[in-house]
């Protein structure tokens, strides 16, 4: 019972409880959290046009490490002294979520949502995905851990079930289960679009590889030779001595593609700092991976100069009317701004919720046209492991490339 307390002390200090004048959200008794481990449940009323009796409510769970566990209360366990930032990441979702399910509610939509803390336990997962709540819901979003992912994949109920990977890039987690959906690209398709970018953009430029041989990336790097129309030079750091002497490869009259398909901090960091050096006498753009946004150590004045263009499944621009107001009425409810992750839990459930309201239990059939959402573009395909007819996942295909200019990410397509 303590637990549950302690849960309702945390969401309803930190994260707040979201209303409309039409339909309350209402808290769960403590007896439901116990029993679900949930630290939410949100249910909209409404009646759903255009025929109501024909539409059922849509449940869905929200899977997301909140961390309750570590949550430090004072010596009365009430006020909350502090919040470790592994939180961060799901109650910036869970904010965008929450303001998903204002609108949804001005739009009479019936969706209830149940909240679980997944924290970093499998165990846990596992547990909740044997109650009741998981067997009654539509749809589940998250876990966000891959492997947690995996299994959660394994234990819906595959006819009537839907599972969304919010935000893993992995497409190695679902093994012929074609309502498992990755709601971001996956890497290879990252390199699919950087390399239908470079084709089209340089075609016959020279282009440089620059990697590392080693089991985490070498599947992508080999992926993405294979479909370059242009045979790359290619540098490794351990099979040739000349890999830190790269403008012995480059040329002065012309614009030197350089590739580094490279997730390692560190080894971007030197080799980044490596070519800006050269960019006095050689005229270089960089291509790097999606993963370069999450790096803290990069010089964002190396990158800008050296044109560095990477992937994205996300992108705000705050220039637009639309992004203004969504900020402004985040900050107006949370005090705060928000990121990459409120946009996505924002833009998934409004989508889900709009496919509900207009197609009811025939929602998942109609996921594959394609969607504008806020910061996220939506093009759902059908995947085969196999390279054949049957599905195997869904997996958004949208990839946005994006270069560094003016302290900024900036669309180039």
């Amino acid at each position: 019972m303590l637990k549950a307390i302690l849960n309702f002390l945390f969401i309803s200090s930190v994260l707040g409880c979201s209303t409309t004048s039409k339909t309350p959200h209402v808290w769960p008794n403590d007896n439901h959290v116990v029993i679900s481990d949930t630290v939410k449940k949100i249910s909209t009323e409404n009646v759903v046009a255009p025929k109501p009796t024909e539409k059922k409510e849509m449940h869905v769970a929200l899977l997301l490490p909140f961390f309750t566990n570590e949550i430090e209360f004072d010596s009365l366990g009430i006020e909350i002294v502090s919040i470790t930032d592994k939180s961060n990441l799901a109650i910036q979702y869970l904010h965008g979520v929450q303001l998903a399910l204002d609108s949804l509610d001005r739009a009479g939509v019936k969706l209830e949502l149940n909240i679980f803390d997944s924290q970093k336990d499998t165990d846990r997962v596992r547990g909740f995905m044997n109650t009741e709540a998981a067997k009654n819901a539509d749809v589940f979003i998250g876990p966000v851990n891959n492997f947690q992912v995996s299994l959660a994949g394994k234990l819906i109920d595959q006819k009537h079930q839907v599972l969304f990977s919010p935000l893993s890039s992995s497409q190695n987690l679902a093994t012929a289960n074609p309502n498992f959906v990755l709601a971001n690209a996956g890497l290879k398709t990252h390199c699919e679009q950087l390399a239908a970018f470079i084709n089209a953009k340089y075609p016959g430029k020279k282009i440089l590889m620059l990697y590392r041989r080693n089991e985490g990336e070498s599947e992508y790097t080999t992926y993405f030779k294979s479909i370059l129309k242009t045979k790359p030079i290619e540098l490794t750091e351990k099979s040739d001595s000349s890999f830190y002497k790269v403008d012995n490869f480059l040329t002065a009259i012309d614009n030197n593609i350089i590739i580094i398909p490279s997730f390692d901090e560190e080894f971007v960091n030197l080799l980044s700092k490596k070519l800006f050096e050269l960019t006095d006498n050689y005229k270089i753009t960089l291509v790097g991976m999606p993963t370069w946004t999450e790096m803290e150590t990069l010089r964002l004045d190396y990158l800008q100069k050296l044109n560095t263009h990477i992937t994205g499944s996300f992108y705000a621009d705050d220039s637009l009317k639309k992004f203004n107001l969504f900020r402004n009425e985040f900050k107006r409810k949370y005090f705060s701004l928000p990121n990459e992750y409120s946009y996505q839990g924002y833009s998934l459930i409004l989508t889900i919720g709009n496919l509900w309201k207009q197609y009811g239990d025939k929602w998942f059939e109609h996921l594959q046209q394609p969607i504008t959402a806020l910061g996220v573009d939506y093009n759902f395909q059908s995947v085969s492991l196999e390279n054949n007819s049957s599905t195997d996942f869904l997996e958004n295909k949208h990839v946005y490339i994006l270069s560094f200019r003016n302290n900024k990410l900036f669309r180039e397509k």
